[in-house]
């Protein structure tokens, strides 16, 4: 699993977990989560990266359903997406001639990722709550993953509506993803057919 990916799928674990359930030591997240069955939101990215010490800007949506998976699509500065159907993962660039498709190893991503998504009551597996604390009328809470790996910290923006506003990843590297969330929709009504790959008969499919 590329890093890029991997950044993904922690802003999504934190955009879909309530909140609530994270200050509260994750007490109540089953219950919670059981009423969360479709969520959409559009978000804009900001890439610090240290070797170079610049920040690159990304603009893009989210779709999530459960049961049929997700679709994390940029849309500027270049179209680039990330179309996870349940079984595979689907990584498609408008520069690129081919489309990535990978089998998804629930045994190699147990416990971290993917059946994270599925099953966001198993977060507490993934971090620890260091610090909760207030900033105007945002609850803020940082975390700390109990693995070590790419990600050595996270920082979640709450709202009154106990909805994620903003997400900051930072990585071992120096380099530190912050990603804004708005229009955050959850249970609307999401056709399936937007968590099937379509393929365009001009670009091949590599498989992995």
């Amino acid at each position: 699993m590329n890093k890029g990916l991997k950044i993904i799928l922690y802003a999504i674990i934190l955009l879909m977990a309530p909140a609530i359930c994270i200050a509260a030591g994750f007490d109540s997240i089953k219950k919670t989560y059981a009423g969360i069955n479709a969520l959409e939101a559009k978000f804009h990215q900001k890439l610090f990266i240290e070797n170079i010490k610049k920040t690159r800007e990304f603009d893009g949506e989210f779709s999530y359903k459960r049961s049929k998976g997700f679709l994390w699509r940029y849309t500027k500065p270049k179209e680039k997406s990330f179309l996870y159907d349940g079984q595979f993962m689907w990584q498609e660039d408008e520069e690129k001639s081919f489309v990535l498709k990978e089998k998804v190893n629930k045994e190699k991503t147990g416990g971290t990722f993917f059946d994270l998504v599925e099953d966001i009551s198993k977060i507490d597996d993934l971090f620890t709550l260091k610090q909760e604390s207030v900033s105007g009328d945002t609850i803020v809470l940082d975390l700390a993953p109990k693995k070590e790996g790419t990600v050595t910290a996270a920082r979640v923006w709450i709202d009154k509506q106990n909805l994620v506003k903003k997400i900051e990843i930072k990585e071992f590297t120096g380099n530190i993803n912050t990603i804004e969330f708005a229009g955050v929709k959850v249970n609307t009504s999401i056709s399936d057919g937007k968590f099937i790959y379509k393929p365009d008969k001009k670009k091949e499919i590599v498989e992995q």
